[in-house]
């Protein structure tokens, strides 16, 4: 970030090639899985040779991890300074919303997440997501077991298992949407990504959320 009236710093030559690689590989990893893509795939898309690519990273988990980080730190943290917020106004309303915004990011993250909670176990990549997913669960329990009762009234009773559940709704309401489209098009036609549409989802989960929060 910039101070006010400063320009941005520009991006060196090195910086755009490593920004067009994790680019690439997001995609990739998405579509085809961490097992079923490789190095050569992600430099041929990224429009270098594949000796290239060590000069940005060590290898393929490295890169691996680099995409993780670029698409999830930001959302962990934004959890955490939401999370914070909300505490303090006892209302969690808005989160889902906050973590719809940051996926509209990094879209590719959704299909990304599946593939951990579904997918092989000893795999890699599988491990290496569910490592994140795993911290930002843990955040979003904590913001629920933050609740009073007073806003809601039947806190006291709720167990774990009531909790993660609260939690898992919440996370495949904001994720399944990202991994719809196909299903959106034939029903709509449309972009799921688009604005109008984007504000649509935000506006269903507010009411699903604060639905949830008071049952």
């Amino acid at each position: 970030m910039t101070a006010e009236g400063e320009s941005p710093r520009r991006q060196s030559k090195g910086e755009r090639t490593a920004g067009r690689i994790l680019d690439v590989a997001e995609d990739l990893f998405a579509r085809q899985g961490y097992e079923g893509t490789s190095l050569r795939q992600i430099a041929r898309g990224a429009g270098i040779k594949e000796p290239g690519l060590y000069n940005h990273f060590a290898g393929k988990q490295a890169l691996y991890e680099a995409v993780l980080h670029r698409a999830l730190n930001p959302m962990a943290e934004a959890m955490a300074g939401q999370i914070e917020s909300a505490s303090r106004l006892r209302d969690y309303t808005d989160l889902p919303s906050v973590m719809t915004d940051l996926l509209l990011r990094h879209p590719q993250m959704a299909a990304l997440f599946q593939q951990a909670l579904q997918g092989d176990r000893e795999s890699v990549g599988n491990q290496l997501v569910t490592q994140w997913l795993e911290t930002l669960f843990q955040q979003g329990m904590r913001s629920l077991e933050g609740l009073e009762p007073a806003v809601t009234p039947n806190a006291q009773a709720q167990d774990r298992e009531t909790l993660a559940i609260n939690v898992i709704a919440m996370f495949n309401l904001t994720t399944g949407y990202f991994l719809s489209q196909r299903a959106f098009s034939i029903l709509a036609q449309g972009d799921l990504q688009d604005p109008d549409n984007i504000a649509r989802q935000k506006r269903l989960l507010h009411r699903v959320v604060r639905a949830m929060l008071v049952s």
